[in-house]
């Protein structure tokens, strides 16, 4: 009889994602020695080659990616059982990371945090922000907040919720440059855009063809928050996030501009986390308090 043995499979899981045994022994804080025996261990009990070593990198072979599929069946369907009667009835606690860009972070996920402290007190939140896509094991995150539509399969993801993009300038730069009538006057003033990606520097407003109009910045920064703040500071005219400024709105610093023109054109907004944490319940908690009380608009 086999007997294979859980922390066997999650160690199995964690090098086939990490892809070397260095990694998973940082995921899983043992030794790369252990987990060197352990995969030893699990292809004997098989009989069968699960990884293709190299003096680099391991790769998966057929047969492990069989197993992959399955162990992390198996995984989940264990944990879902650890959670729901091992911890019933008890607070979730422990350390939760999570990482999104700094104007989600900042304006969509921080006026949340004192009242979900104060529901999960025992819950201790690390958040960083980035604004490129990042690897979650690499990085030891549990979440990470991704805007846009996503490419990474191997990810479990649950949507937030959606946002669009509009066009702001502040009453300073209105007055001292004017306010451009239609998109096509936008090449006469300032433009405030981002230095990667390329596609955020396409913007919702309508040109003659009824198409997106793709902008030339004259000022360029790396994230959204820096093209907030120049905008705010009579810097130019930004394409922006409403969720990032809506308190700006209301407060008179920034003014819409081009509404008759915008394209309402909605970006996903996603939770996604590796499947062996699907039912985490620290994450659970999180992503249910924040799906229940973020506002987007």
């Amino acid at each position: 009889m086999l007997k294979i043995q859980l922390e066997e499979l999650e160690t199995f899981v964690a090098v086939a994602k990490s892809g070397n045994f260095s990694n998973a022994a940082d995921v899983l804080n043992i030794t790369s020695s252990v987990v060197s025996r352990t995969i030893k261990k699990l292809e004997q009990k098989l009989q069968t080659t699960l990884f293709n070593r190299t003096t680099r990198k391991v790769i998966i072979t057929q047969e492990g990616v069989w197993l992959l599929k399955n162990a992390n069946e198996i995984l989940e369907k264990t944990n879902n059982i650890e959670n729901y009667l091992g911890e019933k009835g008890r607070h979730p606690s422990g350390r939760l990371v999570i990482d999104g860009a700094a104007p989600f972070i900042l304006h969509a996920i921080s006026p949340l945090i004192a009242n979900f402290n104060e529901l999960y007190p025992d819950i201790s939140l690390v958040m960083h922000s980035n604004e490129s896509n990042i690897d979650l094991i690499d990085r030891k995150v549990d979440v990470a907040i991704r805007i846009g539509e996503l490419e990474d399969s191997t990810l479990k993801a649950r949507k937030l919720g959606e946002c669009f993009r509009r066009i702001y300038a502040s009453p300073g730069y209105i007055l001292n440059k004017g306010s451009p009538i239609n998109s096509s006057q936008l090449d006469k003033h300032t433009c405030l855009g981002f230095i990667k990606p390329e596609k955020l520097n396409t913007w919702p407003v309508s040109n003659d063809d009824e198409k997106m109009i793709k902008i030339i910045p004259n000022i360029v920064a790396d994230n959204g928050e820096t093209l907030r703040q120049l905008a705010i500071n009579d810097c130019g005219i930004a394409c922006l996030s409403s969720f990032t400024v809506k308190e700006d709105v209301a407060e008179g610093r920034l003014v819409p501009l081009l509404d008759q023109q915008i394209i309402n054109h909605p970006i996903p907004i996603y939770a996604v986390f590796y499947s062996d944490n699907a039912i985490n319940k620290r994450l659970h908690c999180f992503l249910d308090f924040i799906s229940k009380h973020i506002s987007l608009y």
